[in-house]
This record gives C-alpha cells, sequence and structure tokens, in this order.
C-alpha cells in the first residue's frame, strides 16, 4: 500500500513539477538571450541570494511539520497553530535584515534596484507556500502540492515570457518576478485556509529538534546559491551569466528525481519512527531509482552538450557554456545519489548529523568557489559545484549507520540496468549526429533498455502507466 501511495504522490508531481518546471526554464532561458550575460548574471545573483534569505522564513519548520504531523497522537491544528507564528515573526526579521545587507553590499543602483525587488517579495512569497506545501506534505496529499507549485510556476512562466516579448530591462524583469512570487504565495494561502483544520494554541515544545533542521535546510538551500554569489566578487559579471545560464538545465533534471524524493519522504518519516526494516527497504529502492534516473538524465546532456546550448541559449552561447553543462550535467547523479542518503538520516531521527555534514560542505565549497571561480571562471565554479557535492555524498554515507549497507543493497540491484542502458545510449552517441534529436533518442534508449533490462522496473512501469493515465484525465478534465 505504501508503494502505491508513493507512486500516486509521485505521479502528480511528475505531471506538475516537472512540466511547470519546463515551462519556467523556457522563461528563463527567453530571458536570458533577451538581456545577455551581464544582466541576465546581475538577476542570477538576486535570485540566488533570495533563495538563501527566503529558507530562514523557514529554518527547517517544513520538515518539523512531517515529524510532528508523522506522532500517533499529532493535532494537526495545534501544530499549523504554531509553526504559522513561528514564521510571521522570521518573515519580518527577515525582511529587515535582508534590506539592510542589501544596502550594505550592493552600493550600485540598478543592481539594488534589482535584489530589492526580486528579494522581499520572495521572501513573503516562500513563507506562504512553504506553509501549506507543509501541510499537504505532512497529509500525504502531494497531489495539493502539486497543484501549489502548478500554481505558483505557472504564475513565473507567463510573467518571462511576458518580459522577453516586451523586451523589458532586468529592473521590469526584477519587479515582475518578485510580484509573481508573492501571488503565488497568496494562492497557496488561500489552499491552505480552505481544507486545513482550524488553527489554535500555541505549543513551543514542538520546536524541539529544529535546530537541526535549521542547519540542515540552509546549508542545503545555500550549497547550489552558493555559486552566482561567490563569483560576482571574483570574476565578472559575464562568467556568472554563463554558470547561471548552464545551470539551469541541471535544475530541470533534477526535478525528475526530486519528485520521488518527496514522494518516498513522508513514508520513510512514518517508518522510521515505527519499522527499520521498512525503512531500509523504503531508503534502498529510493536509492536504485534515483540512480537509474539520475545516469539516464546525466548521460544525454554530457554527449549532446553543445547542440542543447546552441538550442537553448542561441549560438552564441555554445562555446563557453558547452563545456560548463558537460561537468554541471553530473550533478544530477550526484544530487540523486546524496538524496537517500540525506533522507534516511532526517526520517531516522538523525538530523543532526545530516546538519554537521551538510555545514562542512558548505565550508569547503564557499573556497574551492572562491579558489576556482578566481581563476577559471565558470569552468572553475563547475568543478567546484562537482567536487563539493561529491564530498557531499560521501559525506552522508559516512555519518549513516546503515550507509555502507545501503549502497551494496541499492547497487546489487541498480549496477546492471544502469551499464546495460548507459552502453547503449553511448553506442546510439557514435552512430547519430550531433542534434537535440539525438540527445532525446539517446535518454529513450537508455529507459527502454533500463526497464527492458530489470524485473522490478518493469513490474513498477506496469504499475505507474494507469496511475499516470489517471492523473492526465484529472488535469484534462479540471
Amino acid at each position: 500500500m505504501s508503494k502505491l501511495l508513493i507512486a500516486r504522490n509521485a505521479a502528480a508531481l511528475m505531471l506538475s513539477d516537472v512540466v511547470i518546471r519546463a515551462l519556467s526554464a523556457v522563461g528563463v532561458v527567453l530571458v536570458a538571450r533577451s538581456l545577455g550575460p551581464r544582466s541576465y548574471g546581475i538577476l542570477s545573483v538576486a535570485i540566488a541570494f533570495a533563495s538563501i534569505v527566503a529558507y530562514l522564513s523557514d529554518l527547517g519548520l517544513t520538515h518539523l511539520t512531517l515529524q510532528q504531523a508523522a506522532r500517533p497522537d499529532a493535532d494537526l491544528g495545534a501544530i499549523l497553530g504554531t509553526v504559522f507564528r513561528v514564521r510571521m515573526a522570521l518573515v519580518v526579521v527577515v525582511v529587515l535584515m535582508s534590506v539592510a545587507a542589501i544596502v550594505v553590499l550592493y552600493p550600485d543602483p540598478e543592481q539594488r534596484f534589482v535584489m530589492l525587488a526580486v528579494v522581499l517579495p520572495t521572501i513573503c512569497g516562500v513563507a506562504m507556500q512553504g506553509f501549506a506545501a507543509s501541510y499537504f506534505w505532512a497529509t500525504q496529499e502531494l497531489h495539493v502540492t502539486a497543484s501549489l507549485k502548478m500554481a505558483s510556476q505557472i504564475f513565473s512562466a507567463i510573467a518571462l515570457v511576458v518580459a522577453f516579448v516586451f523586451r523589458w530591462p532586468v529592473r521590469s524583469v526584477a519587479a515582475v518576478y518578485g510580484i509573481t512570487s508573492l501571488l503565488g504565495g497568496f494562492t497557496c494561502l488561500s489552499m491552505v485556509h480552505r481544507r486545513a483544520p482550524r488553527m489554535h494554541g500555541w505549543s513551543p515544545w514542538m520546536l524541539k529538534g529544529l535546530t537541526a533542521f535549521t542547519i540542515g535546510g540552509l546549508t542545503g538551500i545555500a550549497l547550489p546559491q552558493i555559486g552566482p554569489l561567490i563569483m560576482e566578487r571574483v570574476t565578472g559579471a559575464g562568467q556568472v551569466g554563463y554558470f547561471a545560464a548552464a545551470s539551469r538545465i541541471p535544475a530541470l533534471l533534477y526535478a525528475i528525481p526530486g519528485c520521488l524524493g518527496m514522494a518516498w519522504y513522508p513514508q520513510l518519516f512514518h517508518a522510521g519512527s515505527r519499522d527499520s526494516t521498512q525503512h531500509f527497504a523504503l531508503s534502498t529502492d529510493q536509492l536504485k531509482l534515483n540512480a537509474i534516473l539520475g545516469f539516464g538524465l546525466s548521460l544525454p546532456v554530457a554527449l549532446y552538450a553543445g547542440p542543447l546550448i546552441r538550442a537553448v541559449l542561441g549560438l552564441s552561447w555554445e562555446a563557453p557554456t558547452a563545456p560548463i553543462l558537460s561537468l554541471l550535467c553530473w550533478m544530477v547523479v550526484l544530487n540523486s545519489l546524496g538524496t537517500p542518503f540525506a533522507d534516511a538520516l532526517t526520517t531516522k531521527g538523525l538530523q543532526a548529523r545530516r546538519a554537521w555534514v551538510y555545514l562542512v560542505a558548505l565550508a569547503i565549497g564557499s573556497t574551492l568557489f572562491a579558489a576556482l571561480a578566481a581563476k577559471g571562471g565558470a569552468r572553475g565554479a563547475a568543478e567546484a559545484a562537482v567536487i563539493t557535492q561529491t564530498l557531499l555524498t560521501i559525506g552522508l554515507v559516512a555519518v549513516n549507520p546503515s550507509g555502507p549497507a545501503l549502497v551494496s543493497a541499492a547497487a546489487l540491484r541498480f549496477v546492471r540496468p544502469v551499464c546495460l542502458a548507459s552502453a547503449s545510449a553511448f553506442l546510439l552517441y557514435l552512430v547519430l549526429p550531433s542534434r537535440v534529436i539525438s540527445a532525446v533518442l539517446c535518454f529513450a534508449t537508455y529507459c527502454l533498455v533500463a526497464v527492458a533490462s530489470d524485473f522490478e522496473l518493469r513490474t513498477a512501469f506496469k504499475r505507474v502507466c494507469p496511475i499516470l493515465y489517471a492523473q492526465c484525465r484529472k488535469v484534462r478534465t479540471a
């Protein structure tokens, strides 16, 4: 029953998150082509800064909500009431701190305006979206979470496409980006108001253990964003733009294994407090599927980075950006492998270990970005990102008591389909011309061979297809 629920949740998230992220990515790409490397680099710095400070209005409250809701005697009304009050207080503090930091750190008028226009509305919007998502995530109604994400991403995507059509300058794009985030937050909050139980009470004991969630979550959010923030201090805005543009494709691809992780998470929390054997089995399943998907998504991009960049951003971006994408695409594999180990720690109550690993990785990553980006620009930053993510994954395995056993159990199940599928995709690369359609065929071949060579994947595919079809019918009739 748990696997069926995971499949349903994953199907709902994929249909929304992957498709809508693709639409959003189209908007981002159009804006990048319109603004050029320098202006897009300025906007990327603002978005990266906003992503980090917006998390300060959460500080691990989403994960804490899941942990508290997984208890047998959980009072959702009291949990939501406590968490909402804490979030509102955090929003006020974070907004004031962000304004002060932007005024001090960014004296250039254009950069300061872009920072304020993106950061302040994003803080409020993300706080409301996070509160809504945590409730529906805790109740395992991930189809509602999918709808929330869909609404938010549609707002952003439409705004970015309009910005491209009218060739708006970077200031106008920044203002619209921030406003759409705020509108998405109001939409999410209204949905919670209609469906959630009445919030009541104040239970500070529920906040026990929040510190570990805070450190782990903040460092997890900061790691993907430190690149542009550090690069702007040691290299030019154009190099920031190349790095940010190349990183968009891996970020879009990781939405697929990311959706699977979200679908597994509530079940892992329940199993972590009740049945260690089931918890290990769920973690093994997640690691196997993530590994297969990660390699399948990364390999075609690594092989066809040039045609992809040329088709997405234009010929002028290909030479400086394609080598960066060839490196950054392997972040999908590393993220896919690291996520199950991180989730396993959190859902077993070992979130403090996860937090320390992320904290060390953040310190190492910051040093690597500063050193390698100053020397090699965007390519050096890409190397720093890959090295940091590799060390992070190794650390998550090392601090997990069942880490080696989890690696061994999952590897026995994913090595054969990954090797056979990768070999088939690479052979296809040798005979196909270097075009975008070849990358699509390469990925399709990988998926077909992986499913055909593994009995568990074939069985799962037969179960998921009817669920995906049902979700598509819901979307069409909605």
